[in-house]
């Protein structure tokens, strides 16, 4: 029984650092796209591809 905690005590572990490691990088992306255009007057929208 202790094994089994050990091991999955690990692996929760390793997937909570692999967690926080995605969220921040999503942080520093989002934060780095508003640094780049806080001085800048352009409003960038999604053109999207008509299908006829």
């Amino acid at each position: 029984m202790k094994e089994i905690l050990k091991r999955y005590g690990v692996a929760f572990v390793i997937l909570a650092f692999v967690v926080f490691l995605m969220l921040l990088g999503t942080m520093g992306v989002t934060m780095f796209e508003k640094k780049m255009f806080q001085d800048v007057n352009v409003s960038i929208k999604p053109v999207g591809e008509r299908l006829n």
